[in-house]
């Protein structure tokens, strides 16, 4: 199975991130499960089954399980490559 993060990577919020968890004080996290395949349903498009990754992240020591792949690449910081 490929994502983007794996099991024991740690994550930093950017911005988004941060206004969004800013009631545990959340700046960063940890992944602690590799990716899994979520579905989801939707009877108006096609295909009706949508699949995508989600992960379990700890933050400030709460678990939040099932975090879709897209969701935590919106609201975490990326590096920039100055090479």
């Amino acid at each position: 199975m490929s994502g983007v993060f794996k099991k024991g990577d740690i994550f930093f919020f950017n911005d988004e991130g941060k206004s969004l968890f800013q009631h545990i004080d959340g700046e960063n996290g940890i992944v602690m499960s590799g990716p899994y395949k979520l579905f989801e349903t939707d009877l108006e498009s096609e295909p009706r089954i949508i699949q995508f990754y989600g992960y379990d992240l700890l933050i400030k020591g709460k678990l939040f399980k099932e975090i879709p792949e897209k969701f935590l690449l919106r609201v975490t910081a990326h590096e920039k490559n100055n090479e």
